[in-house]
């Protein structure tokens, strides 16, 4: 019997919305794998948490959570009602943090049936994963802000004329550390090994403009490289990378980038699957507690009108499940939402369709069912 306890943050906007149909589906995986079985537990932690308790979590969160075995959450943020830089520090960073969770996963293999943008590109012959940096860099949430009257203006001010010419500035500083780098690169060369594609990783780097702490990321590439003589590697700067990302994304195997960089490219390579709403993602430390967050956001202009995509809710819940050791229910999830997109009959309005969040959730759960004998419709607890 595999049993699995599950700390659910469904968060705010969409998030309450999506992760619903993850749970619904997960549940439909029980009644097909009798010896797969969940313990769900919900913290109803996120802006609206904020507005009641002027926190986005209580202080002992991160010991609650760490009593589960994974951590699967919707999203989070209300910019109209919360500041963004309190919303995400106190709950994704704070938890990616809090856990260590070096290496933000994210896979880019385009479904068939969903939309595609780009002409004259086949897009079965994209498959490429992205390890993006998830502790270090510019997260980390140093640096200050300075007025002309406060210690410390003049040692930055001194740098340029227009800093001179100011009232005030702001310093965000990026740390970058040897082992934050050298693991979340070897992350991404035993993916690579383990794929069997292409058998190749490229370094997003800047080193050309960021001359301390690429030239740091840089070096330490090319030294885990030679740790792994069967796997190709190369370097992009980052810029030129965004651009084959849209030019010849059939290149890619695995991609390792900092934490920003990271973050801006793979929210690019979303649009090879048909947009944020067809897109996965996990916050990954190997043997430790993950956690998994469709990287879409909470949407607030669409929340709560039952329209928001759930697929990439339900591919990021078959990335737990890989995490979690169940491969086999991972694949049969993953082929259940194939399997729908393909079909087309029901599908949000994102990507051209007419139905809502919870008759794609439904489809899925349907379609897990039919994989066993003498199955009936999917019906939601009541």
């Amino acid at each position: 019997m595999s049993h699995h306890r599950v700390a659910v943050i469904p968060g705010d906007g969409i998030g309450v919305e999506v992760i619903a149909e993850g749970i619904k589906v997960l549940r439909g995986l029980e009644q097909t794998a009798p010896n797969l079985t969940f313990e769900f537990t919900d913290f109803p932690w996120g802006c609206g948490y904020y507005l009641q308790h002027g926190e986005m979590m209580p202080p002992d969160a991160l010991e609650i959570l760490a009593q589960f075995g994974s951590i699967y959450l919707g999203g989070v943020g209300w910019p109209e009602k919360v500041p963004e830089e309190v919303a995400v520090r106190g709950v994704v960073l704070a938890i990616r943090f809090g856990f260590d969770q070096y290496a933000n996963v994210r896979p880019v293999k385009p479904l068939q049936g969903a939309p595609f943008p780009l002409a004259g590109k086949d897009p079965s012959q994209i498959d490429f994963v992205v390890v993006r940096e998830g502790t270090e860099g510019l997260y980390v949430g140093q640096g200050g802000r300075y007025a002309r009257q406060q210690a410390g203006f003049e040692q930055w001010a001194s740098l340029r004329p227009a800093f001179l010419q100011s009232d005030e500035l702001a310093v965000q500083i990026g740390l970058y550390s040897e082992h934050g780098c050298r693991r979340v690169m070897q992350y991404s060369f035993e993916l690579a090994r383990r794929r069997a594609g292409k058998r190749l990783v490229t370094s997003c780097t800047k080193v050309n403009a960021l001359n301390y702490g690429m030239k740091l990321w840089s070096d330490v590439f090319e030294e885990v490289a030679e740790e792994y003589p069967d796997i190709d590697h190369e370097w992009m700067h980052a810029d030129a990378l965004a651009m084959r990302f849209v030019t010849s994304p059939e290149h890619f195997d695995v991609v390792v980038a900092p934490n920003l960089f990271g973050d801006l490219i793979t929210d690019l390579s979303a649009t090879l699957l048909g947009g944020l709403g067809m897109a996965a993602g996990g916050n990954i430390h190997p043997g430790g507690i993950g956690m998994f967050e469709p990287p879409h956001g909470t949407a607030p202009d669409i929340a709560g009108r039952g329209i928001a995509n759930p697929v990439a809710a339900l591919l990021t819940a078959g990335m737990m499940l890989d995490e979690l050791g169940e491969a086999q229910a991972a694949h049969l999830l993953n082929d259940a939402v194939a399997d729908v997109v393909r079909e087309g009959a029901v599908r949000t309005p994102d990507i051209g369709g007419a139905s809502t969040t919870q008759e794609v959730g439904d489809a899925v759960a349907n379609c897990i069912l039919a994989s066993r004998p003498q199955t009936s419709d999917f019906r939601p607890e009541t």
